[in-house]
């Protein structure tokens, strides 16, 4: 009787214990803000009147701000596969597209709630009111990933259209977000 009092209390231990797990896969949905730094297409000096020398412009100037939206599954939170959308009004060169694309996102931990945040896109985008500007979408940010989803991040896109006599192309700073849901 009592071998079997101990097995019964051992399964019922597994059970427990099983039921508190975390779901390995989650659905989770990132949303992202961004500033975005165009090449500054002006590249000639200029003399300045009042420090009464040559100045040479700056390499980069402020081009806009960008929103991305993503929708897609996680395994424990370090791996993700989605779908992201959004807007990109860069007012510096009068152009606004909207990207499709495809991510896989690596998020490992590397301490209590940090993690180094690593994202690559590549779908199409198009430019809205400038005719047919269409082309490859390719979106690349690093960052780091604090506690609660909270993330700030460098990143990079190309367009793979030309504008203003070169291929479009923006770098920046943002900021962002992800919730995970767990799947019940």
């Amino acid at each position: 009787m009592r071998k079997i009092f101990q097995i019964s209390l051992l399964i019922s231990i597994f059970q427990v214990t099983a039921q508190e797990k975390k779901p390995a896969f989650e659905q989770y949905q990132a949303i992202d803000y961004m500033l975005l730094f165009n090449a500054n297409s002006d590249k000639e000096s200029y003399y300045d009147a009042n420090t009464g020398q040559m100045e040479e412009p700056s390499k980069f100037v402020i081009g806009g701000i960008a929103g991305h939206y993503e929708y897609g599954i996680a395994y424990k939170q370090w791996i993700r596969l989605g779908l992201l959308t959004g807007i990109h009004a860069n007012y510096f060169d009068s152009a606004y597209t909207i990207p499709i694309a495809p991510t896989v996102t690596l998020a490992p931990l590397i301490g209590g709630e940090t993690r180094i945040y690593g994202k690559v896109a590549y779908g199409w985008n198009t430019a809205i009111g400038r005719g047919n500007l269409n082309g490859v979408f390719s979106h690349y940010h690093f960052g780091v990933e604090l506690g609660g989803g909270s993330r700030i991040f460098l990143f990079a896109n190309d367009h793979q259209f030309r504008l203003k006599q070169q291929v479009y192309r923006t770098l920046g700073i943002g900021f962002g977000g992800t919730l995970f849901k767990d799947k019940k």
